[in-house]
């Protein structure tokens, strides 16, 4: 079994390269009246994925600022069993002007919000959906004047995005203006629609502070559902974002990570959940192939080899082009002496990814078979 652990973190982890797939995208956009650049980034799989798979879409501003970063965290989360992700981050031109809601005198031009919201919504997401395979979860992240515009995107239209990550978002602009639009009657779609909604700070302090705390109370008292707050006490304004969001990421996509008592339950419970995961996620339904290979490999080790038959076809079944469970139910087979069956098996995994191992036991079969 040495050998299959071998195959399996080749087969696996592969190489974490996080500037791969990233592309530029230039919009020329009619309802800004200029051209806006746009950085995704894409799985490194993407090209192999299949026609039909999809991703979700984590959708940010300033991206000239956090792309880098927010593609390294999805491309590491997914190592450790979160989903594969495309990153959309939006350049600046005017920032000062497309993240504020309102005019004020703080800064010149500001009050440009509706319009890059109108942007996003009618243009940004026509040129991704057009180019990319992203799936219908859509996430919106922001940092200080781009937490401030999350969080009116979110009132204007609170069925576009499934979720937000709000880092130190500016609730202070133009005296806290934008509480008002929390009423009671947004307030209850808030709650029905049970939105992940993460709030981060670090050490802030002042109005800064006092607009975030306000937000946090105000959510606290409503009782909203999977709104979750964290504080970053040693972060200043310019360091949060790497902490929190890693930590929002992980919190809207943390239904991937399978609970712990499913390992103890029948495997077909572990099917039916993350059927139900991939479903509310618009993503793929199948069991995730590490689950499948550890779950897969403790039953052999507890010399359970029903249930490891039944993972492993599962596994080669959901996988087809996998070589991990054609190897290890040719082992399985061998020793239970279905010596047709695993030279089956064995024949496809070679194909796939031919080893030594693998060739000396199908040699051997055939001896046995002739």
């Amino acid at each position: 079994m040495q050998n299959i652990k071998l195959i399996a973190m080749i087969v696996l982890l592969g190489n974490i390269n996080v500037f791969a797939q990233s592309k530029t995208v230039i919009i020329n956009s009619e309802i800004l009246g200029e051209e806006r650049q746009v950085l995704v980034g894409l799985p490194d799989s993407y090209d192999y994925d299949g026609e039909t798979f999809k991703y979700p879409l984590l959708l940010l501003t300033d991206g000239e600022w956090h792309f880098d970063m927010v593609l390294r965290a999805t491309k590491l989360l997914y190592q450790n069993g979160f989903p594969k992700i495309i990153v959309a981050a939006i350049v600046n031109t005017n920032r000062g002007r497309d993240l504020t809601p309102t005019n004020t005198e703080e800064i010149h031009a500001s009050g440009g919000s509706q319009k890059f919201d109108r942007f996003i919504k009618e243009e940004l997401f026509k040129n991704l959906e057009d180019n990319y395979r992203i799936s219908n979860h859509r996430t919106l992240m922001g940092h200080s004047l781009g937490g401030l515009f999350a969080t009116y995107s979110l009132i204007q239209d609170i069925d576009v995005f499934n979720a937000i990550i709000a880092v130190t978002p500016t609730i202070r602009w133009d005296d806290f203006k934008i509480l008002e639009d929390f009423t009671p009657d947004f307030m209850d779609k808030l709650i029905q629609s049970k939105k992940p909604f993460f709030v981060g700070i670090g050490d802030e302090v002042g109005p800064e502070r006092e607009g975030v705390v306000r937000l946090k109370e105000l959510f606290e008292s409503a009782h909203i559902p999977k709104f979750t707050y964290k504080e970053y006490l040693d972060e200043s304004h310019v360091t949060v974002p790497w902490k929190a969001y890693f930590d929002g990421i992980k919190m809207v996509f943390n239904p991937f990570l399978l609970p712990e008592e499913y390992n103890q339950q029948d495997f077909s419970k572990t099917i039916g959940y993350y059927e139900g995961v991939g479903s509310s996620f618009d993503y793929d339904q199948r069991v995730p192939q590490r689950i499948l290979f550890n779950r897969g490999y403790g039953a052999l080790e507890s010399d359970n080899v029903n249930e490891a038959k039944e993972i492993f076809e599962y596994y080669k079944q959901a996988y087809p082009n996998v070589p991990i469970p054609y190897t290890v139910l040719g082992d399985i087979n061998f020793d239970l002496k279905k010596y047709k069956v695993s030279k089956a098996n064995y024949d496809i995994a070679y194909k796939l990814y031919p080893t030594d191992y693998i060739k000396e036991r199908i040699k051997t079969l055939e001896e046995i078979l002739n």
